[in-house]
Order: structure tokens, then sequence, then C-alpha cells
């Protein structure tokens, strides 16, 4: 393992039920695998990427929806190795009937930056993106 890399990232849930076969889409289009499921998390590894997790959220929790603005999670952005697949991912969500928040196009964050942005089954942001010049 490398220094500040990835292990994992946990996100919570409403429904494991709900969001599974979600993230069993867009992580296996990424070429993750599921490698763990019970009652209470699933995960999906990917070889130097690390792990992504779900957990069910606490039904008792005061809080019933994420507000990406407050403090905590805004998004997460995954890796493209070309446009296309930013392109090919767009077209898998809006398969899927998934909201897609942005759709593909050059946003000005940096030179070349090209994504999709949508949201997973509980209104949490996702994006991929592919950015032609970061430093090797």
């Amino acid at each position: 393992m490398t220094l500040g890399t990835m292990n994992h990232l946990c996100l919570t849930v409403k429904s494991l039920e709900q969001s599974e076969p979600f993230y069993d889409a867009i992580l296996g289009f990424m070429g993750y695998q599921q490698v763990e499921k019970n009652d209470i998390y699933i995960m999906w590894w990917l070889q130097d990427a690390g792990a992504i997790e779900i957990t069910v959220a606490n039904p008792d929790s005061p809080n019933k929806f994420h507000d990406r603005y407050s403090p905590g999670f805004h998004h997460l952005a995954f890796n493209a190795d070309s446009r296309e697949q930013v392109d090919n991912l767009h077209k898998l969500v809006q398969e899927m009937g998934v909201t897609v928040l942005d759709p593909p196009a050059e946003y000005q964050y940096s030179p070349g930056y090209y994504a999709v942005f949508f949201a997973d089954p509980d209104g949490l942001k996702l994006e991929l993106v592919h950015m032609p010049n970061l430093p090797e």
C-alpha cells in the first residue's frame, strides 16, 4: 500500500436492498467487484483503488436526508481514462433511470476537465471525471 492512498470509503444509505443494484452497476462499470455482503454492509474492491462500502443508516437517526452543503460529505469523484468512458457511464445511468445532476461536458475546474455528475438513490452526489492534464 502507498502512504496516503485510499483504503476504503463507507457511505451510509437508507436501504441496502435499494442501493445494492445501483452500486453494483456503477462500481461494476469501473471494474470493482463485490467482495463482502451481510445484513450491515456491502463492500466492493478494486485493486489500487481501495474499497467502497455501503452501510445501512440508523433508522432512529433524526437526519433522514443528506445535505451536501452542510458540513460533511459533498461528493465522490471517480477517475476515467477517457471522455468515452464518461459518456458510456452517462448512458448507463440514463438507462437505469438515475438522476443526472449535470450531463457530460467540459467544466472549467481545470483544462480538459470532462465529467458527468449524478445522484445515488439517497441523493449522494457522484462524479466520473476525465482529467487529461494531471501530472504523472
